[in-house]
């Protein structure tokens, strides 16, 4: 049965994944970590995990049960057993109060997060349940199972609501869309979409002979692109209509890729060849050919002007994406290219080689710029810092150098590993270098100093990747080894007695008001957090990153309203703060602001405004309702309806929770500039908003 190799989509993880202050009561070291990680992810065999939606729990399935973690401390909460055989998927509900589990014992498990027990258990699948889904509202679980059935559960009533047939194969995944309506099941060859209402099936959205070994959403999702055999096929997510088959590749399409602006697709293939897809007419625009064997990578440059490609003959070549034709074929290295990176405003590209060596080449001359030597065996991985100032090269010789881009030059060689370098990665901020190791091991280097900061030992395999989390205070890193480790590696600036503005031994919401309470002050007092001389928005910011465990929810926030927080954050946003303090405060007020209940329900301005072609509109409900979006053209006729479904309390303002208007019609087209109104329904509340499309 598959398990989950969840270690290796980590990094993705953290691009959605919300990561809570730690506590200033730990005592941490320079950079805290004690016994290395901050957590294990488990114990047996590890086969799925998810976070609470506030990101405070980390909940791990595996061979011997489920594991709840705390994400701030690393400390295990609770191990939930009662399934009799592994636990293969977990989910958390919306609001974070049920954790929903399938097992291989063919039954779906429900939790109280709260108690840690076990609130049911539901029964009915013939075959091990391999994935388990809750809808956005949290009133519907689905779960998929090998013995090729999805099953709709009512939460409330723990009772199945339907056993949805027509899969012939195992069900390996099972998705909600955002608004709850449609159900999307993964089994083998064949995507399935069903109408959630109805509990009917509205399309099979997939259905490749031979297996998809790619797939790519476009950016605005709705299109998915899917290679198989030598075949790329084109859907239309909200439909689940095949909008095209694009043949021509004579081999296998092992990728495919869009360009960022979604209006051109690239797929390679083990044809030797890359083509260029127009998606708008589904045509073929061009076949980019001269690689002599398999293209083992295609990517857009951040521009989206060029197309890279790699491939086992040891070239790298450039495609001009308006012409379609070859920019240039980057020769140079005598051996195979094991990686490439674009540098951030898309200027230069780096390559590293099993030749030993670092390739600059200028990508708007296509020429190169340098070779780079100093490593003595392969180059297995090259990353440009986020500012382009700098690029990393991780080798086979244990060697982990530095170069200076603007010079060519090799600022450092930075050593202590004992094996292999097989990753490096920059934190957001560029001031660390984390580098994965063969042997085991993750290092952190300091960039500025050019010193090893601390070396993470944990792993007993080879280290194969390595990622930042976006706020750049947990790393995680994962291993042949089975596991994922995840690292505090924040420096704690503050003192508990400076953020501790009360003096009452607790870091939490009184002091946000205290230091609010004494803003404009100059002079001593504990409300000036960082010694500047001043209270002002920088003291409020340091005390909300150095939070301890107390929730965000708590009694405590019950005399904050959403107006001050939003105010509060506001002001800390203009000031533009990048240190990994002030981003962690800001995070915090972010997630604060998420859970104080509104005063009154009401309908806010989108954003942004004037817009092409997307905008969010955000909302805050002091009530549950059920939710509807209307969009009106100015001569009042209907151009859309958004039916959002039944959202609980809470401000609906960031854009993963804000309403969303891709600035299209009923029928999927783009509407013309001009001026139009949004109207919001929920329950007896009504409002109207203006906004303008402008082209």
């Amino acid at each position: 049965m598959k398990t989950k190799l969840f270690w290796m989509f980590l990094t993705f993880i953290f691009c959605s994944t919300v990561f809570l202050p730690i506590s200033i009561a730990q005592d941490y070291t320079t950079w805290g970590l004690p016994e290395g990680a901050v957590a294990r992810l488990g114990k047996g065999i590890i086969t799925d995990i998810a976070y609470s939606p506030d990101g405070s729990l980390l909940a791990v399935g595996s061979s011997i049960g489920i594991y709840l973690y705390d994400t701030g401390t690393g400390e295990e909460r609770a191990l939930l057993t009662g399934h009799t055989d592994w636990v293969e998927s977990v989910s958390f509900s919306s609001d974070g109060l049920t954790l929903a589990s399938g097992s291989r014992d063919s039954t779906v498990r429900l939790w109280d997060v709260a108690s840690q027990k076990e609130k049911a258990t539901l029964t009915g699948h013939t075959g091990g349940v391999l994935s388990v889904s809750f809808s956005p509202d949290g009133a519907t679980l689905a779960s998929g199972s090998s013995d090729g059935t999805v099953r709709l559960w009512d939460v409330a009533s723990q009772k199945e609501k339907a056993t949805l047939t027509g899969h012939t194969g195992w069900v390996n995944s099972v998705s909600f869309s955002s608004d709850g309506a449609t159900l999307a099941s993964g089994s083998g060859d064949t995507v399935r979409l069903w109408d959630v209402a109805s509990q009917k099936e509205k399309a099979t959205l997939i259905r490749h002979m031979n297996g998809v070994l790619s797939v790519s959403f476009s950016p605005d999702g709705k299109t998915l692109a899917s290679g198989s055999e030598d075949t790329v096929r084109l859907w239309d997510v909200a439909s689940g209509a095949e909008k095209a088959t694009l043949t021509g590749h004579t081999g296998v399409v092992r990728g495919v890729s869009f360009s960022p602006d979604g209006l051109t697709l690239a797929s390679r293939s083990a044809d030797n060849t890359v083509r260029l897809w127009d998606v708008a007419s589904q045509k073929e625009k061009a076949t980019l050919t001269g690689h002599t064997d398999w293209v083992l990578s295609v990517s857009f440059s951040p521009d989206g002007l060029t197309v890279v490609s790699r491939s086992s003959d040891k070239t790298v070549r450039l495609w001009d994406v308006a012409s379609q034709k070859e920019k240039a074929t980057l020769i140079g290295h005598t051996d195979l290219v094991h990686s490439v990176s674009f540098s951030l405003d898309g200027l230069t590209l780096a390559s590293g080689s099993s030749d030993d060596t670092v390739r600059l080449w200028n990508v708007a001359s296509q020429k190169e710029k340098a070779t780079l030597t100093g490593h003595t065996d392969w180059v297995l991985s090259v990353r440009f810092s986020p500012d382009g100032l700098t690029l990393a090269s991780g080798s086979r010789d244990k060697t982990v150098r530095l170069w200076d881009v603007a010079s060519q030059k090799e600022k450092a060689t930075l050593t202590g590993h004992t094996d292999s370098v097989s990753r490096v990665r920059f934190s957001p901020d560029g001031s660390t270098l984390a580098s994965g190791s063969s042997n085991g091991t993750v290092r952190l280097w300091d960039v500025a100093s050019q010193t090893e900061k601390a070396t993470l030992t944990g792993h007993t395999g080879p280290v194969n990747s390595v990622s930042f989390s976006p706020d750049g205070l947990t790393l995680a890193s994962g291993s042949w080894d089975g596991t994922v480790l995840l690292w505090n590696i924040a420096p704690q600036e503050l003192s508990r007695f400076a953020a501790d503005v009360n003096g009452d031994g607790t870091v939490n919401i009184q002091d946000l008001v205290t230091v609010t309470a004494a803003f404009g002050k100059t002079g001593e007092t504990p409300a000036d957090v960082n010694s500047d001389g001043q209270v002002n928005i920088q003291d409020l910011v340091a005390v909300a990153a150095s939070f301890g465990e107390m929730a965000a929810g708590a009694p405590s926030a019950a005399n904050l309203s959403t107006e001050t927080v939003q105010h509060w954050l506001s002001a800390a946003k203009q000031l533009k703060l990048t240190d990994a303090t002030s981003q962690r405060g800001i995070h915090f007020l972010e997630q604060l602001l998420l859970v104080l209940p509104p005063k009154e329900t009401a309908l806010l301005a989108n954003y942004p405004n004037p817009f092409n072609p997307e905008t969010w509109i955000p909302y805050q409900l002091a009530v549950p309702a059920d939710v509807t979006l209307r969009i009106h053209g100015i001569d009042g006729s209907l151009v859309r309806t958004l039916s959002l479904g039944h959202k609980v309390v809470g401000t609906y303002q960031t854009r993963n929770r804000a309403a969303y208007w891709d600035g299209r019609n009923a029928l999927g087209e783009p509407v013309a500039s001009g001026i139009y109104f949004y109207t919001l329904t929920a329950g007896d509340f009504t409002a109207t908003r203006k906004m303008l499309i402008r082209k």
